[in-house]
């Protein structure tokens, strides 16, 4: 599987609510990276400790997540994946890094736009 293959694999697990599915597209350390101060920020290793500490927690945040990948490029083993997030009350553009070691992500880190977040949170 080529590696934008693998991405988009990723977020249609996410976003089908198949977070096993999730999970075995990432190596056993994977190691996530949320930006921002929110209850679903943070540094976190390995999926299952992923979904339970910081996905469990997005709905706080950003209620009805929605992500559109925008373009992907590709160097090497990185992938970058500028999109497009939706939440209730928010919309922003976003970059997403995963990287890529023997066909399974080892990390992800979010560039997201943690100003708009926080006014999204502000204003519900």
């Amino acid at each position: 599987m080529k590696n934008i293959e693998l991405i988009l694999n990723v977020y249609k697990c996410f976003f089908d609510g198949d977070l096993e599915g999730w999970a075995k597209f990432h190596t056993d350390d994977f190691e996530l990276k949320q930006s921002g101060d929110f209850p679903h920020s943070g540094t976190f290793i390995g999926p299952i400790v992923a979904i339970e500490e910081s996905f469990s927690k997005i709905p706080l945040t950003l209620p009805n997540l929605s992500i559109e990948p925008i373009s992907f490029f590709e160097s090497g083993n990185v992938v970058l994946v500028h999109a497009l997030m939706t939440a209730e009350n928010f919309r922003a553009e976003t970059m997403h890094m995963f990287t890529i070691n023997d066909g399974l992500v080892s990390k992800f880190q979010s560039f997201d736009d943690t100003a708009a977040i926080a006014q999204s949170v502000k204003t519900r």
